[in-house]
């Protein structure tokens, strides 16, 4: 669990780059979340499991694959879910995913609704929208729970505020999406790359994009 720097705002600019010179639009809407067991570690069939799923482990599916799934993977940090236009919607999810866990995300859609979140122990601990982290904009059971990571983020939002009360217009888009996961890395420890991505691993199919409704067809 670090701070939000720089040199990790950078990172992601440059991840996000190099996925879409694999594949034109896979950045349009991504989906990430570690979930992590209090006492013991969760599998990716646990995960599975709470999500409502059935894990088809005769074939394997990457990220970057045109189709409407999340990928889980096992690691050292937790079960790593990772999806294209996916999206969490929904109480009942929490308590059903983070029973004696936790599980921290962000994810983002084409038409920039977004969220970024931490829930545990059954219930959303946190959860707000990246382009508006200020205090009186989050919510949960303790809606400040995240501060401590959210400096990049309010920062970044003073300064498209301060650039907007100037009229001033950014010569490169503002690293809005990046600086969020970003904070992720920082409450998780993990890193994304792009082997994540393009590496085939377990899935489960989301029901209409959202996590928290599964087909098991």
């Amino acid at each position: 669990m670090s701070s939000v720097t720089p040199e990790m705002i950078s990172y992601y600019m440059q991840l996000l780059n190099d996925l879409e010179r694999v594949r034109g639009g896979s950045t349009d809407a991504l989906f990430w979340m570690v979930v992590r067991g209090r006492e013991q570690p969760l599998t990716v069939a646990d995960v599975a499991r709470r999500l409502g799923a059935d894990l088809d482990t005769t074939s394997l599916r990457t990220v970057l694959k045109p189709a409407e799934h999340a990928v889980l993977e096992q690691s050292d940090h937790g079960v790593i879910l990772l999806a294209a236009d996916v999206y969490i919607d929904g109480p009942d999810i929490w308590a059903r995913l983070t029973e004696n866990a936790q599980a921290w995300g962000f994810w983002y859609l084409i038409n920039a609704a977004n969220r970024l979140f931490h829930a545990a122990d059954g219930q959303l601990v946190t959860e707000m929208d990246t382009l508006r982290p200020e205090p009186p904009q989050c919510w949960g059971r303790t809606p400040r729970a995240l501060d401590s990571y959210l400096g990049a983020l309010r920062a970044l939002a003073d300064q498209k505020r301060t650039d907007d009360q100037a009229g001033v217009t950014p010569s490169a888009p503002y690293p809005e999406w990046e600086t969020a996961l970003a904070t992720v890395e920082a409450m998780t420890g993990v890193r994304l790359d792009v082997d994540r991505f393009t590496r085939g691993q377990q899935w489960v199919r989301p029901l209409g994009g959202r996590l928290d409704a599964i087909s098991n067809e």
